[in-house]
Order: C-alpha cells, then structure tokens, then sequence
C-alpha cells in the first residue's frame, strides 16, 4: 500500500493531507478507504480536538475523482459502479458532514468533483489565495 494519506497529530489537531500530489490528490479508492479509516481512528482519539483536511503540493488540495480507476468500475456495469465509487464516495462526504470533532479543509489550490465535495461537507473550509 502506497502512503496516499499523510497523518500528524501534534496539539490536539490532526493533519490530514491527501498524497497524491502527481495526481493532483486525485480520489482513487486506495486513498478514500484510508481517509475513512484515519477518521476512524482520529474519532476514538481524545487527545485530538480537531482535524485539518488539506492536499499535498502546491497546485491542488483535490482534483476529484481518478477517472481512470473509477472507469474501470463503470465498464464492470451500474452494480460495479455504484458499489465500489458511488456508494464510497457517499460515505466520505457523510462521515465528514457528521463527524463529532470539527474538520476544516485547508484548500490550497483547485477543488474540483469529488474536492468540492469534501469542502462542501466540512464543517469550516479556508481557501488559499
């Protein structure tokens, strides 16, 4: 398993970074399913108070969805596709819209799909320039 998501905690604050910079922190599975399970880990954490989302690099916090892993989905047929990247994605954005610790997305560069969906579903988003 690659290191798609990058954790620290120092302070009572997580930093949570998607590591994708090459992709544009491009959502592939790999990378949604260790979000949710440092979300996981993140909630049970009473030294942690809040969660910093932000992206790796300096171009993007989130170009969306990878497409082309996704499209391998699709070309498995409608179940394929709404098991493995519709219904994950639905999660995500659930699991941060109702997450018990604030979770700010740092947004540091092009937000677009499945980003603006991630800063739609925090509960504070601060861009950058």
């Amino acid at each position: 398993m690659s290191d798609t998501m990058l954790f620290d905690a120092e302070g009572g604050v997580a930093l949570l970074t998607l590591n994708r910079p090459e992709k544009l922190n491009a959502l592939n599975y790999e990378l949604i399913d260790r979000l949710l399970s440092l979300l996981d880990m993140v909630e049970v954490d009473d030294t942690v108070r809040a969660v910093i989302l932000t992206g790796a690099g300096e171009r993007a916090f989130s170009a969306g969805g990878d497409i082309h892993e996704f499209s391998r989905s699709v070309a498995q047929g409608a179940n394929a596709a709404v098991r493995d990247f519709v219904r994950r994605g639905q999660r995500l954005t659930a699991r941060l819209e109702a997450f018990p610790k604030p979770v700010i997305a740092a947004v540091n560069g092009l937000a677009y799909g499945g980003g603006c969906e991630i800063t739609e579903a925090v509960h504070l988003a601060i861009a950058s320039d």
